[in-house]
């Protein structure tokens, strides 16, 4: 386990994608700031973006489609597995069952390490755009952005951990980016939730991660809490366990 995750915190330390999606990342948060500014809308209430919070901030950023984080995500961790599985480098060990199973441990723990780092670069970014182009940098109420990062940094978590799931699954580059970029880009929570507006009855969309994800939480509700970590808990637990099954089970190709 500590070999292979030493191979792997090698070659994200050494990837190249790696550090330019997060200069991109950052690049394109602080042009979004400025975007923003120049072309300010005022919210629900009558509240320029201006004057938000960090923790508002976030909140209202993430739930903007195109979730354009999880479009890094994706894009990173079907690079991140493909280029070790493209190379041949899994021949290595695949006959050995323990090894397997380290070996998605491995990739899980890479995903966290990528998720903090782009949440801690969007933090900087966030910043540096609202320093230049709002002069306002109130991160708000302590407790509720600890929350927050926590809670959005184990959904977009999970999503990594799905993503992985079907880059393992597919195998192949193009199907794995266009199932990335769909799940992104919420089309299958979109679609059933405009199925499910038209039954009457318990909506279950609200419960997908990505439905998730981009809803706009009260963290001083029970209620929001126990169904934000409640669906990032399940998800990591399903597709942690789904990876691993199917890595024990792989064929040597």
């Amino acid at each position: 386990m500590i070999n292979l995750l030493k191979m792997d915190l090698y070659r994200f330390r050494r990837n190249r994608m790696m550090y330019l999606l997060l200069l991109l990342f950052c690049a394109f948060q602080i042009f979004g700031i400025y975007m923003m500014k120049q072309y300010e809308q005022p919210l629900e209430g009558g509240i320029p973006v201006s004057t938000l919070t960090e923790s508002e901030f976030i909140q209202y950023t993430i739930s903007q489609p195109p979730s354009w984080m999880l479009i890094y995500i994706a894009v990173f961790t079907i690079y991140f597995y493909m280029s070790e599985f493209n190379s041949g480098f899994h021949k290595n060990y695949i006959s050995m069952r323990k090894a397997r199973i380290y070996s998605v441990l491995s990739k899980i723990v890479i995903l966290a390490l990528f998720v903090a780092m782009l949440f801690l670069t969007m933090l900087i970014a966030d910043w540096i755009g609202r320093k230049l182009f709002f002069e306002h940098t109130d991160m708000g109420d302590l407790a509720t952005i600890i929350k927050l990062l926590i809670s959005q940094f184990l959904l977009h978590w999970a999503f990594a951990m799905l993503i992985l799931c079907i880059a393992m699954i597919a195998k192949n580059l193009l199907i794995s980016l266009s199932a990335g970029f769909i799940l992104a880009l919420n089309v299958i929570g979109m679609v059933l939730g405009a199925l499910e507006s038209q039954m009457d009855g318990v909506r279950l969309t609200k419960y997908l991660l990505i439905n998730t994800i981009v809803r706009v939480k009260d963290f001083n509700s029970p209620a929001d809490m126990v169904h934000t970590f409640g669906v990032a808990a399940a998800v990591i637990l399903l597709f942690g366990i789904l990876a691993v099954r199917y890595k024990i089970r792989e064929d040597l190709n």
